[in-house]
């Protein structure tokens, strides 16, 4: 696989035919459209429920070799549960991306806002002890969304566990880059990096199909730090959100022209075109 892993979030929209799918793609074909344009994508579908095991078969059959699903786990353990009795729906998502194989991008636990440090700390900490424990080289990235754990001390608790601290572009979230970025050269962190462009998901851009609120400033920034992390030897998984720009196909593109003069990438899709033999193995 390649180091630098790009998608947008979902491939789901039904307003990309005729600005990104071509006009008239049944809504069957839009993964494998898609997959020959980028080579990876965030899962959301998997954050209602465990994907079947009948769909991550189609969805790794219909994707070249070398492309990755970053798969949210499910809110019934971060959002619902609260990590309270959640062993064991934790113990069957780590099941499911460990059958993706090869096309596992790192596992999204992502919390929600009213999650916090004051509330929710001990639990938390207490979890990620035992969680740590299970992931047997499961790469994950935990998104924190309450100010009092958006710190350089709950980065390095999770780089001392393995895992990775989510940097996230979003109007209102801290940017996290800096003290990610020295735990990296430090040799703390882990080799992997996860990040997302979701730009204001409150005010912003509503359309999906059209850029119109252009942040031709952070594209720059954000090049530069990709180039960066991966010149320090991590593996980038990078998922663009509508909200940022209004079309997160278009603002994905305008991100990889800004990055080609500082890397370089092989050309995608890869030649030979065929499926995730390893992805595939696994699933049965």
């Amino acid at each position: 696989m390649t180091t630098i892993n790009l998608g947008t979030s979902s491939w789901l929209f039904d307003e990309w035919r005729g600005v990104f799918f071509p006009e008239g793609t049944a809504k069957a074909r839009y993964l494998p459209y898609y997959a020959s344009q980028f080579n990876s994508v965030e899962v959301n579908t998997s954050f209602y429920g465990i994907p079947r095991a009948s769909t991550l078969i189609n969805w790794v059959e219909s994707v070249p070799s070398g492309f990755s699903f970053c798969l949210k786990f499910p809110k019934a353990i971060t959002h619902e549960k609260r990590l309270v009795d959640c062993e064991q729906e934790t113990l069957i998502f780590l099941d499911v991306l460990r059958s993706l194989g090869d096309a596992a991008a790192p596992g999204l636990l992502q919390f929600p806002p009213d999650f916090s440090r004051r509330s929710d700390g001990k639990r938390l900490a207490d979890f990620l002890d035992w969680f740590a424990l299970q992931l047997d080289g499961v790469q994950i990235g935990v998104e924190v969304r309450a100010l009092d754990l958006m710190t350089p001390a709950f980065a390095s608790f999770l780089a001392e566990r393995g895992m990775a601290y989510v940097l996230v572009d979003r109007v209102g979230t801290p940017d996290s880059y800096a003290c990610w970025h020295e735990l990296v050269i430090e040799g703390k962190a882990p080799t992997f990096a996860l990040l997302r462009w979701i730009g204001d998901d409150k005010n912003g851009p509503t359309s999906n199909d059209q850029l119109v609120a252009p942040r031709d400033e952070q594209l720059d920034v954000w090049a530069g730090r990709l180039a960066a992390l991966h010149g320090a030897g991590v593996a980038l998984y990078g998922y663009m959100h509508n909200p940022y720009e209004g079309h997160s196909p278009a603002s994905l593109r305008r991100l990889q022209a800004r990055l080609a003069p500082l890397v370089s990438l092989p050309p995608w899709p890869p030649p030979d075109g065929t499926a995730t033999e390893a992805g595939q193995m696994a699933l049965f």
